[in-house]
């Protein structure tokens, strides 16, 4: 008999967490349905090995966003095509050979063959499908529109995934740019300048400060380049250490928030995310103190995230949803008022799908433009740097020919 941890909603949409002893996770599943809860996650319980720092090398078990939204749509096209839901996880199975996908998509089937339904054998699984994803399967097979859902959902995350990829592709010519730049810098300090010490030092005359500040850096990276990448290992490792600690990272949260461009940015690429993910929810038949609950879990800002938990309690006293979120002082008044059109029209779901296409395409613009100005400031720091090394040996030269002369 194993023990499992798990997270589930009450009826009153609070999260509810606890153990219970179960042969196998759809068990405690079953009896967590027994009990009027709303599972969310299953998880058997390990001895805990290791040092206890948290730091976890291993890659997750989840699907990534790509793969989840072809397995949402390929799935959805074979119930389309009326084939029971057995057969069309064998198929996808086959489609997706040997690999974590095809590992993830042989369990989830295994369950259903075992009398499972899907929403079910997919929150069996340890961390392999969102939260989120579950729930709105599961509001699917309730209301029997599963291919519905499945298809809506694929939809939600090819935007999602679109998305992400837009920025990372945007951010690759800058990040290249950096490199090139320090590489650049560090050769001249490192292999260039040594070559005109010989000539300072034959001329025994007293460098100018400058000059004898490059040299020193030129030295310190030559001879220390060990301590240099030694520290860098350790700041890396150390903000992983912090990142696990939920204090600091509510910290450090609160701090990009604060932050001048980068702080509105990053708000509006939450919200957006929050109203897309809660619009998908709700109109996937989610009950809305769920949906709320689920969505501060989707957010990755936590000082956000607090923000929608606390929404979240006063929406279940009756207050609503748009003025709660505007006493929290964290979403844009046009946001808030566009959510209270929706509840006083009864369009809700169309009203935050609304909220998010006008944060996506706003962070979407200023991601833009940022990027049109960050490639020429990095060009001219690096010349800059360049500029400052070529004028610290140009002087030290004039002041060799002044004394020569």
């Amino acid at each position: 008999m194993a023990r499992f941890e798990y997270s589930a909603l009450s009826a009153a949409g609070d999260i509810v967490s606890g153990e219970l002893d179960g042969p196998d996770a759809a068990t405690v599943i079953e009896r967590l349905h027994e009990q009027s809860l709303f599972p969310i996650h299953a998880i058997e319980k390990r001895a805990e090995k290791g040092t206890g720092f948290g730091l976890r090398w291993r890659a997750s078990k989840g699907l990534p966003v790509r793969d989840l939204a072809l397995f949402s749509q390929q799935l959805a096209r074979l119930l389309k095509a009326n084939l029971p839901l057995d057969r069309a996880l064998e198929i996808l199975v086959s489609l997706a050979g040997e690999t974590r996908s095809g590992d993830v998509i042989r369990r989830t089937l295994e369950r259903v063959r075992d009398g499972a339904g899907l929403a079910e054998a997919m929150a069996a699984q340890e961390k392999a499908f969102p939260h989120a994803y579950v729930s709105m399967i599961r509001a699917g097979e309730i209301g029997g529109a599963l291919q519905a859902v499945l298809t809506r959902v694929a939809d939600f995350l090819v935007r999602t995934e679109t998305i992400r990829q837009t920025i990372m592709s945007a951010l690759i010519y800058p990040a290249l740019l950096v490199v090139v730049a320090a590489m650049s810098v560090t050769l001249v300090l490192t292999v260039v300048l040594p070559q005109f010490e010989p000539v300072f030092r034959e001329a025994g005359a007293s460098l100018p400060v400058s000059t004898r500040i490059v040299m020193s850096v030129g030295d310190g990276l030559r001879d220390y380049w060990w301590v240099l990448l030694l520290a860098l290992a350790v700041m890396a490792i150390g903000w992983r250490l912090l990142k696990e600690r939920p204090a600091m990272a509510l910290r450090r949260d609160r701090f990009v928030l604060a932050l001048p461009i980068i702080g509105d940015l990053v708000g509006k690429f939450e919200i957006g995310r929050f109203s897309r993910t809660l619009g998908v929810l709700l109109a996937n038949g989610v009950a809305a103190p769920q949906a709320l609950a689920l969505c501060g879990g989707v957010v990755g800002n936590r000082t956000i995230a607090a923000v929608i938990e606390t929404a979240a309690a006063r929406f279940r006293e009756g207050e609503g949803l748009s003025t709660p979120l505007a006493r929290t002082g964290r979403f844009p008044s046009l946001s808030v008022q566009l959510i209270r059109i929706g509840e006083e029209t009864g369009r809700l779901e169309e009203m935050l799908q609304e909220v998010a296409e006008i944060y996506e395409q706003e962070v979407q613009r200023a991601l833009e433009r940022l990027l049109a100005l960050l490639v020429p400031a990095i060009t001219i720091m690096m010349g800059a740097a360049i500029a400052l090394i070529i004028v610290a040996v140009m002087t030290a030269m004039i002041s060799i020919n002044d004394l020569a002369v």
